[in-house]
């Protein structure tokens, strides 16, 4: 069966929707978000409900395993992360609990999804979470998983396996033969992109707006 996998949505449920139109997606097809659902936004409670409703698989990104630490007391909150605790409300503790079930990454036969990428040489059951969620490049040792000077992880991964990833906006969209990357800044005023595999569609819709300034 076909599925869509979408990548960073960021509390954009509107553009969300969109994209869901735009692929003619309908209940029951397979549906894959690969984390980052929060923060940042307008609507972080808006696209966990939808992603529930459409009995979506979601794996955790870093600012779920972020806003899971600030609500454990572990880190102090931002202002991006108190107005997300904000939006998500009186159920606050409802969708705590179902972030903290979901998982790391999602294999198949023939992909696998994670939200950042996988340590070169590694399978992710044999991985850092931080470095699941993290990683954009490779120092050989994962000591800095965002070093310009180091490779991107994916030049490293020779796999046949398709790996379909997000949480990297400021490279934006990545296409290879075993590697897709699909985080194109929406919540910046990007895109929010999707892919149909296995037929390896892409799907995208604009931003309808800024609802953040990127980092320099």
């Amino acid at each position: 069966m076909s599925t869509l996998i979408i990548g960073d949505v960021h509390g954009c449920r509107v553009e969300l929707e969109d994209l869901l139109a735009k692929a003619d997606y309908r209940a029951g097809m397979g549906l894959v978000l690969i984390g980052d659902l929060i923060n940042k936004g307008p609507d972080t409670e808006g696209v966990l409900r939808l992603a529930r409703d459409l009995d979506a698989k979601v794996l955790i990104g870093n600012h779920e395993r972020g806003f899971l630490a600030y609500m454990r007391g572990e880190r102090r909150g931002n202002a991006d992360l108190k107005e997300c605790k904000r939006q998500l409300g009186a159920r606050l503790a409802e969708w705590v609990a179902w972030i903290e079930s979901w998982p790391l990454f999602l294999e198949t036969d023939a992909w696998l999804a994670v939200h950042a990428g996988l340590a070169p040489g590694r399978h992710p059951r044999d991985t850092d979470p931080r470095v699941l969620t993290n990683i954009r490049t490779w120092d050989g040792a994962g000591r800095q998983l965002d070093n310009p000077e180091d490779p991107p992880w994916f030049e490293l991964y020779h796999g046949k396996k398709t790996v379909v990833f997000g949480h990297w906006a400021r490279r934006g969209l990545v296409v290879r033969d075993n590697a897709i990357g699909l985080d194109t800044g929406c919540v910046y005023g990007g895109v929010l992109s999707g892919v149909w595999l296995p037929e390896r569609r892409l799907v995208q819709t604009p931003a309808r707006r800024v609802y953040k300034e990127p980092v320099v």
